[in-house]
């Protein structure tokens, strides 16, 4: 009689610069610290093709995906006893697997983690979906999957049983926007400008909404990306390519005052510019939008930082944000659905892909579901 099939799983696999398979991949029962999660929905994100292009080191052969969400498929004894859960429990799982005894990850800012240096060496990287290759260990480290496989160190936050899965993977772009805006205090009545209306720049801009801004201010180059920003909180929005005086528009689109926080999350350096330019004196700008390896950003040292005392934050990754990220996606305050424009199987990344890459003004944010 022969024996039952060993378990696989499906898998998006990055084998090599540009290339990108489907594969099936063994499925292990977990460890005692494991939790073996059943992805329901993970997002694509801008980094996983600059991963697919090799613009962010030689990670391959990988599994990218850092934006899922899920169920608990199985854990270990020692997994349910630390984490209070059990089979079926809806969660989403940070990308980072901070050491929690650096220095870095004692004073709370695990997202500096020092294990996660890429000067120090490692084998592998600390970042699930990112830099941890599918050839170390067990392989079930990225998202474009129907299984992860989630280590002891990763965070993992419960899910409200009612948080529709169509809402719940915008978790991780909108606790990446909390961070940025607890990095730049954004308090109630203060006036915020965002630069760059991706998925993440509309989802701060509901953030700042929720979290009491007077007045919100989107800055953009696409009228489709600048047009459901008002969906989104923002009160007015400025279209930098028909502005001819950027400065005055978003100054009378803020009600003759300049900002008192201006995030950045368009990932160019023309965008930092223009966040010094729209903050007031003594203002905050966060620069959240990663710019790719070797951009420089060049200022007036006197004129635009010196004599105006502005506080120039830069907002790495989502640490802290995910607890304000599920609370404000299951208060429902925005139709956050629409952001999510299309939905594909595991089978159809290469197409998403190249509609993200040509810029169809129809995409804003695209969403795997692995059960297509």
């Amino acid at each position: 009689m022969n024996a039952p099939a060993a378990p696989t799983t499906r898998q998006v696999v990055f084998p090599a610069k540009d290339r990108i398979v489907v594969d099936d991949a063994p499925l292990p029962a977990p460890g005692a610290d494991d939790v073996l999660v059943r992805i329901r929905r993970v997002g694509i994100c801008a980094t996983d093709l600059h991963l697919l292009a090799g613009h962010i080191g030689d990670p391959f052969p990988l599994v990218p995906g850092h934006e899922f969400v899920g169920e608990v498929a199985a854990l270990g004894d020692e997994a349910a006893r630390a984490r209070g859960l059990r089979p079926g429990d809806r969660i989403a799982v940070e990308m980072l697997l901070p050491c929690r005894s650096c220095a870095r990850c004692r004073e709370g800012r695990y997202n500096l983690c020092e294990q996660d240096d890429p000067g120090a060496g490692l084998a592998r990287g600390r970042q699930l979906g990112v830099n941890i290759p599918r050839s170390h260990g067990h392989g079930l480290w990225g998202g474009y999957a129907e299984h992860v496989l989630v280590p002891a160190e990763a965070i993992v936050h419960r899910l409200p049983d009612d948080l529709p899965w169509e809402r719940a993977v915008l978790v991780e772009p909108l606790a990446v926007a909390h961070r940025a805006l607890a990095r730049g205090r954004v308090a109630s009545g203060d006036r915020v400008v965002v630069i760059g209306p991706g998925p993440v720049g509309l989802l701060a801009a509901a953030a700042a909404r929720s979290a009491g801004a007077a007045r919100v201010v989107v800055v953009g180059t696409r009228a489709s990306r600048l047009d459901p920003a008002r969906r989104f909180g923002a009160d007015a929005v400025v279209n930098t390519r028909a502005s001819s005086d950027l400065v005055a528009d978003v100054r009378t689109a803020l009600g003759g005052d300049l900002a008192d926080v201006v995030i950045e999350i368009a990932g160019v350096t023309g965008a930092q510019r223009d966040a010094l330019r729209l903050v007031r004196r003594g203002g905050r700008v966060v620069l959240a939008g990663a710019c790719g390896a070797g951009a420089e950003l060049t200022l007036l040292a006197d004129e635009e930082l010196l004599t105006r005392e502005v506080d120039v934050l830069p907002s790495f990754l989502s640490a802290g944000g995910f607890e304000p990220a599920i609370a404000q996606l299951a208060r429902g305050e925005f139709p956050y659905e629409q952001l999510v424009t299309h939905t594909v199987g595991l089978a159809e990344v290469e197409g998403a892909f190249a509609l993200i890459a040509s810029r169809d003004d129809t995409v804003i944010k695209i969403a795997i579901d692995p059960a297509r």
